[in-house]
């Protein structure tokens, strides 16, 4: 089963592009079957059941300007909270496989000109529903103990000076351009500020802002700690009133 959907995620538009021509030419992503529905790919583990997926980060800031929550070690790491060093490539592959749905509701279409014309996609509810997911966190504590947040618990806005909302991130699932997957070249995996090369994008408000966001200082731990984040299905019923009206 895990196979058919390995091969179904490849033959994706661009898929195989990518795997044939990018950085990695020789590499056709092997999935490694740990057991009990658990599954690897790179540094990224998944599990079929719960369609949790799981890779290990670190925290590179406790202060300062954020336009992404978690960026590739090799991306935009002076404005990311958390760096990792999984490929966004592999973490892409197994919401395929987990059969998370891409949404493009956040991105303006763009007229002629190719400048955004204020209008967005209408994407049918079960997709934006499929698209959206929680991110969690956990570390150990000074004690040893496990420690656990969310991620919106680690990120402030500074217009209404609070931790963000307790909403769900958006799959967007970035682009191929010119046979490049945009979100393996730019290391883009959550971003803040919309950006259609991430993985994943804040839908709350200010995301078109990029000097609204910092961390949430007094809650992380040490920079350099290890963490290992989380991806899950948001399941907390229908989309927010708010959001449907965008």
């Amino acid at each position: 089963m895990l196979k058919s959907l390995l091969v179904m995620t490849l033959l994706l538009p661009g898929a195989l592009a990518f795997a044939e021509d990018g950085p990695h030419s020789a590499e056709v992503p092997a999935v490694k079957d740990l057991g009990n529905g658990k599954f690897k790919v790179g540094l990224v583990e998944f599990e079929q059941k719960s369609r949790g997926i799981s890779f290990p980060a670190e925290v590179n800031m406790k202060e300062g300007a954020l336009e992404y929550a978690i960026v590739h070690e090799k991306g935009k790491i002076h404005e990311a909270i958390l760096i990792t060093k999984a490929r966004p490539f592999h973490v892409n592959i197994a919401l395929k496989i987990l059969s998370y749905q891409e949404s493009k509701e956040l991105f303006p279409i763009l007229g002629e000109d190719f400048r955004p014309t204020g209008k967005f996609p209408k994407v049918p509810e079960k997709t934006r529903n499929a698209a959206r997911a929680e991110i969690q966190l956990q570390w150990k504590g000074k004690s040893g103990s496990a420690e656990r947040a969310t991620l919106n618990d680690w990120i402030t806005n500074t217009v209404t000076r609070k931790p963000l909302a307790p909403k769900p991130w958006v799959y967007g699932g970035s682009y191929f351009h010119e046979k490049s997957f945009q979100a393996e070249a730019s290391g883009d995996i959550i971003a803040l500020f919309t950006t259609n090369s991430s993985l994943f994008n804040w839908p709350g408000r200010d995301a078109a802002l990029d000097d609204v966001w910092i961390p949430t200082t007094a809650r992380i731990p040490d920079v350099g700690t290890p963490v290992t984040v989380t991806i899950k299905p948001f399941v907390k019923g229908e989309i927010p009133a708010a959001e449907k009206a965008k």
